[in-house]
């Protein structure tokens, strides 16, 4: 196995701690892995080692590819090497490798006892633990409140009130610092420093806030101003002695003067917070267009058309220059010296009683926990951080361990990182990852932890890093595209690392042929002006040609995923080695979040793309869910109006408006529930105009439909089974089966499969009923969690469709990420009473109760910027996640409003003359799409590339006159693709209008065709042959022996129709009642049963020799020894077999002799199988079917031209009712093994039985 030097170097570097910074694609896995198994070689053990990966997959993955290793090396070794890698193999099942979480656990197993932790705990899930926090803060909050007599906590709740009667936001404050503050290691200490911060002794420039935070900001921010004053002046158009353009040359330079009398003003110490917010207030920029007496100068028709252009593209820049500015004013100078410190101050006290309140929870909810026995992941972390800071165990972890190896280093937390340095030594860890794609920020990771190691390793003695800078993944081609975007906005202040050097990707994948395609390509859809940016979110309405922002991309995709099928467009097979088509299977669609996934899903399936989801998200908005919830609502209290309205006007109950109006005007003055019954229960008090007698009936059948369905759904609620009732649910009305015909119906089916199983996880928890069930996802949707993953993959060779988190780790041929001009930072990001950041602190405005005022802090807004900047860097980190995930193609797909719109944001191209953009121009890019279009217009061939924008630049924005062009250090092609609205629908219409294939063809008129409106009539459709259905088409003897009793049999108890009833019991076979006792009951009596009697004499008949003449009793004797030593025959059965009754039967009986006479022609145990008619078998059954019917014969043999047929009964009979009882009972049995022999070509036998209890032979014909 070939490596390169610095895979080697990662693999045998030793005596010192080492940092792997691994780019996408280097093989880092692979690296891991060589690194154990040579250890291993070199005859360490597996469980020496502990290896901590991020996800249980990883884990299994890595024990799997050790295993293979080994494997591989056992094969080539012998002597004690053999026997140490087969002590490998067994200790593999037992190694440290697993998650962090999966290790804890098992610390806590092993060493509870030192923390005086009781080990009987169960692990909790989301649903339990949500739960569990709410019901702790209830009760906390009304003790809390119950206890104000001061009122003071209810002046500190006042603080958090948003316009409601409730204590909701406090909740999500609470929750939101607890959960926040226990991903460190220091919990206690950290919240207990947040309000140092806010100490003010003196004045407020002398804080150690201002000096250390506030200053620092505003005077970078200035500087920024400042620079691009400059360079806006630097750059303005020629004047041409015009007024108007001479009025604004002197605008810009009024501009810049401004902005550095600010600066001097800021870095001045002398002044004071007044007079710098004086200063900043009265800078009030310039008139567009006003010169130095005040009066403004426009562009008339009289002047240069271009000239006024070229100055309007000057306003737009100055006017965000301006914006920048008044963040500023607003952001910082908001309130003067006075109430800045009774804003500071005040918000001080509010975060100090809020951190004790936030503690006194933790508290509760820990003792709650504990009380119950149950634990959730981050108690495992504490718990884990707690055994390991013990002397004892930390010294016995340090000498168990050789080695501390971490995967995915970059996603670690605080405290997951002081776990393991407890028990690390000092120069034993292996730590591997990339910084450029750690993407969990929202689960506390903190990429700070690698990017600080990065820098200081290489300076310090025992540490080291190593670069895997190689990409063995991605075709060169879009390894370098990636290096040109990313050398341009990635750096050390908004990323967290430089992306240049050693952070570069190198493409290593040289196996590609030179001949392969090479595509690399934004796709932008313009969307006519019809929706904004602020949209993206929010509804959204389709343009006059069909399409929306979303479904505009998306078709848009769609036609290029067409394509790419139809023209067989060559990737090549990795694995193969050769090129071939694309297919299906090849292609990836990432999103950024899965919001659109439904329309993904309407969009391909009518283009007749086949796609599987991974996960599903906005689970709650989705039709099948939202009814379902409004009607878990109306279960468990229908006094709700909107939630019953809501499920009455679903496709459940099918009630329109009108209905709804007309149930409305039954009781006008009380809730809707009310107007229901009175509609559902009493004659019609009021008509509505327009509504006819028929839909009026209709109206009354469905609202007695729905308080029917009503009354049996709540019977069962209160039984406190929500799975149950679901269930219940999806049958009673149809509505699992319903969605299943709807587009995307799979994932709709599975979205309510995943319902139900979250209320089987729910069930398991501590808590009951449905109201909480309802509140806990209640609570969910308020959080914008979701339930999890709805999986409804359906199709191997499909496109996928997932995450880009989901993605992570993952590679695909080609890549589509879709909706890449969706906004980056959600504005969550800056909402909410407490703002976290694990460096800036907590930030929170004062509330002045008495004057009803909030009044801002520069904390808050700090804590607001710094935010601002990490998750800026976050969604950095997962555009080189989605990137690198393309093998040899990759394709961006969004949307602008305009052509206007797209160059306001990739023209900011021209903002500075270095590699780095600019960060101001970097964070004014609000999308993914945005920050790539800035690095590619300043590629030599974007001015020829971005001829395709002309044709839709009705305002003649586009410029490259002031762009600089950076010549990538590797050539890479790109390419560029734009269409509007109404080009994408001329694109769709030819597109359907071409030949469908024969099979499409006929699906598409199938369903035209068969177009059913009444979707019930659908689901309660009634099979003509219902009874074949419950009908077995299989049958024993004994269980159908009645139907062929002789006729003269029945003649004493009336004619009776003895075939089958094939009823409810379907699917079953019908047997005889009586069931055989169960071997511990047989075991428990001393006496034997006739039947194990029985059944034994029938073996000694079968086996006895008949070839010498009749046998004697010796002969019987020496069998059933011979059987019992077989362990045929129970030792205690054999006693009981009447072998003097055995003898008799064939010296005295004719049967008998008969049969030692003809033993050369007897046939014993014949089994055989026949076919019967089924109406034979059972009543009321139409049509032709066949039942097999199945069975053994005792014997039969030959005499003369008759076949003698013959079955032994040890029922217990005496001679003289012997002959009626066992006709009446076994008639018909022999009456089938008759036909069964004529069937065999026999003829008709002569049919006997013989009763061993009577010692009588009775003839059936």
């Amino acid at each position: 196995m070939n490596f390169t030097a610095s895979q080697e170097a990662a693999i045998t570097a030793r005596g010192e701690n080492i940092l792997v910074s691994a780019s996408a694609g280097s093989g880092k896995t692979r690296v891991l892995v060589e690194r154990v198994t040579r250890r291993l070689l070199a005859g360490e053990n597996v469980n020496e080692f502990l290896i901590v990966t991020f996800t249980e997959a990883a884990a299994a993955e890595m024990k799997e590819r050790l295993e293979g290793a080994i494997r591989s090396a056992l094969a080539e070794s012998e002597g004690t090497q053999r026997q140490h890698l087969l002590k490998q193999l067994r200790l593999l099942n037992v190694a440290n490798i697993s998650t962090l979480h999966a290790f804890a656990l098992r610390l806590i197993e092993q060493y509870h006892y030192t923390i005086d932790l009781d080990p009987q705990f169960r692990l909790s899930d989301d649903a339990e633990r949500t739960l569990l926090m709410m019901e702790v803060y209830g009760d906390l909050l009304e003790a809390r409140y119950a206890n104000d007599k001061d009122q003071v906590f209810a002046r500190f709740a006042s603080q958090f009130a948003s316009g409601s009667t409730d204590d909701r936001t406090l909740q999500e404050a609470v929750f939101t610092l607890f959960n926040f503050a226990m991903a460190r290691p220091d919990t206690t200490a950290w919240l207990e420093g947040l309000a140092a911060q806010y100490e003010i002794a003196g004045s407020l420039t002398e804080t150690p806030f201002y000096q250390a935070q506030m200053l620092p900001i505003m005077t970078s921010e200035l500087q920024t101003l400042v620079t691009q004053a400059e360079q806006l002046l630097n750059q303005a158009p020629d004047t041409m002695d015009e007024a108007p353009a001479l009025n604004r040359l002197l605008n810009l330079q009024t501009d810049t003067d401004t902005y550095q009398r600010l600066l001097q003003v800021v870095q001045d110490t002398t002044v004071s917070w007044d007079d710098m917010r004086q200063a900043f207030l009265s800078a009030d920029v310039m008139g567009w267009g006003t010169g130095a007496d005040g009066k403004r100068k426009n562009f008339t028709a009289k002047h240069d058309p271009e000239l006024k252009a070229a100055w309007e593209l000057v306003k737009t820049q100055r006017e965000r220059i301006k914006e920048r500015l008044e963040a500023l004013q607003t952001g910082f100078f908001a309130l003067d010296e006075a109430a800045m410190q009774l804003a500071v101050r005040g918000a001080g006290e509010v975060i100090t009683e809020l951190v004790a309140f936030t503690q006194a929870f933790r508290e509760a909810f820990l003792a709650e926990k504990l009380r119950r026995k149950v634990l959730d992941f981050n108690d495992l972390e504490h718990f884990a951080l707690q055994i390991v800071s013990q002397p004892a165990v930390q010294t016995e972890l340090r000498a168990r361990y050789n080695e501390v190896m971490v995967d995915e280093y970059q996603d670690t937390n605080q405290l997951q990182e002081a776990i393991l340095s407890f028990i690390a030594s000092g120069d034993n860890t292996f730590q591997v990852g990339d910084i450029k794609q750690s993407i969990y920020k929202f689960r506390q990771a903190d990429p700070t932890l690698f990017g600080h190691k990065l820098a200081t390793y290489p300076q310090t003695p025992g540490n080291k890093v190593i670069t895997l800078q190689e990409n063995f993944r991605s075709q060169p081609n879009v390894t370098n595209f990636i290096n040109f975007i990313f050398a341009q906005i990635m750096s050390d202040g908004l990323g967290d690392v430089d992306y240049t050097g050693e952070a570069e990707l190198v493409a290593g994948a040289d196996y590609y042929p030179a001949d392969l395609p090479k595509e690399a390509e934004l796709m932008v859809y313009l969307d006519d002006g019809t929706t904004t940016d602020d949209a993206d979110d929010g509804p959204e309405v389709a343009n006059q040609f069909g399409f929306t922002k979303a479904t505009g991309q998306i078709r848009m995709m769609a036609l290029k995923i067409r394509e790419l099928i139809d023209t067989k467009f060559e990737i090549f097979d990795r694995k193969a080695g050769e090129k071939r088509p694309v297919t299906y299977s090849d292609m990836t669609v990432l999103v950024p979040t899965k919001n659109q996934n439904l329309d993904v899903l309407d969009v391909f399936r009518e283009m007749d793309i086949p796609i599987v989801v991974n996960g599903a998200e906005s689970y709650f908005q989705t039709t099948e869910i939202s009814v379902m919830m409004s009607l878990l609502q109306v279960i468990d209290n229908p006094h709700q109006d909107i939630p019953l309205a809501a499920v009455l006007r679903s496709p459940l109950y099918n009630v329109d408006e009108n209905g709804l109006a007309l149930i409305r005007t039954q009781a006008m003055t009380e809730d809707f529930y009310t107007a229901v019954q009175a509609l559902a229960n009493n004659a019609l008090t009021i008509a509505v105009a327009g509504v006819s007698e028929t839909k009026v009936n209709e109206t009354i059948a469905a609202v007695q439909r729905f308080l029917a369905d009503l009354e049996r759904f709540r019977a069962l609620a209160v039984q406190n089974q929500i799975v149950d009732l679901l269930w219940q649910i999806y049958n009673t009305t149809g509505w699992l089966d319903y969605v299943g015909g709807l587009p995307s119906g799979p994932q709709r089916q599975a979205n309510l499969h995943a319902l139900y199983e979250r209320a089987a996880a729910y069930q398991k928890s501590s808590f009951v009923g449905l109201y909480q069930f309802i509140n806990y996802v209640t609570q969910l949707q308020s959080q914008d969690k979701d339930l999890g993953e709805a999986d409804a993959n359906v199709a191997s060779d499909s496109v996928s469709l997932m995450t880009i988190h989901h993605s992570k780790g993952l590679e695909f041929p080609i890549v589509f990420v879709l909706n890449s001009t969706r906004r980056m930072i959600s504005q969550r990001e800056t909402m909410g009473d407490i703002l976290l950041d694990a460096e800036a602190g907590a930030g929170m405005d004062y509330i002045d109760l008495d004057h009803h005022l909030k009044l801002p802090t520069p904390q808050r807004e700090f804590v607001k910027q710094a935010r601002v900047r990490g998750a800026f860097a976050e969604q950095l980190r997962v555009l080189y996640v989605a990137l690198t995930r393309a093998e040899q193609h990759l394709f961006m797909v969004g949307a602008y409003d305009s052509v206007k719109a797209l160059w306001d944001k990739w023209s900011l191209a021209e903002a500075g003359t270095e590699w780095m953009l600019p960060e101001w121009a970097r964070l004014e890019g609000k999308s993914f799409m945005d920050l790539m279009g800035m690095a590619l217009m300043r590629h030599p061939k974007a001015p020829e590339l971005a001829s395709v924008l002309t044709a839709y630049d009705d305002k003649d924005v586009i410029d490259f006159g002031e762009i600089r062009t950076k010549a990538p250090k590797q050539p890479f092609n790109f390419g560029l693709e734009i269409v509007n609205g109404a080009d994408l629908r001329a694109l769709v219409d030819a597109y359907q209008a071409m030949p469908l294939s024969e099979t499409t063809s006929e699906k598409t008129g199938a369903t035209q065709e068969g177009i059913i409106n009444d979707w019930r009539s659908v689901l309660q459709f009634d099979y003509q042959f219902d009874e074949a259905t419950r009908a077995t088409a299989y049958q024993s003897v004994s269980e159908i022996k009645r139907l062929f009793e002789d006729p003269d049999l029945a003649a004493g108890r009336g004619l009776v129709d003895g075939r089958i009833q094939a009823d409810e019991f379907a699917g079953l076979r019908f047997t005889d009642e009586t069931l055989p006792e169960p071997t511990f009951m047989q075991e428990a009596e001393t006496r034997i049963s006739s039947a194990a009697i029985g059944t034994a004499t029938h073996l000694v008949m079968q086996r006895v020799d008949l070839s010498t003449g009749a046998p004697s009793q010796a002969d019987l004797r020496a069998l059933v020894a011979d059987l019992v030593d077989q362990e045929l025959i129970e030792d205690k059965v054999a006693h009981l077999i009447s072998l003097s009754k055995i003898e008799r039967f064939f010296t005295n009986s004719p049967l008998g002799k008969q049969m030692v006479a003809h033993a050369d022609s007897l046939q014993r145990e014949v089994q055989f199988s026949l076919l019967l008619d089924a109406d034979r078998l059972y009543k009321d059954f139409q049509g032709s079917e066949k039942v097999l019917i199945h069975g053994i014969i005792d014997g039969y043999f030959q005499v003369d031209d008759e076949v003698w047929l013959f079955d032994y009964k040890t029922d217990r009979v005496t001679p003289e009712t012997a002959a009626e009882t066992l006709t009446q009972r076994y008639s018909g049995q022999l009456n089938v093994y008759a036909q069964a022999l004529v069937a065999m070509g026999k003829p008709m036998p002569r049919r006997f039985i013989y009763a061993f209890s009577a010692e009588k032979i009775i003839a059936l014909d």
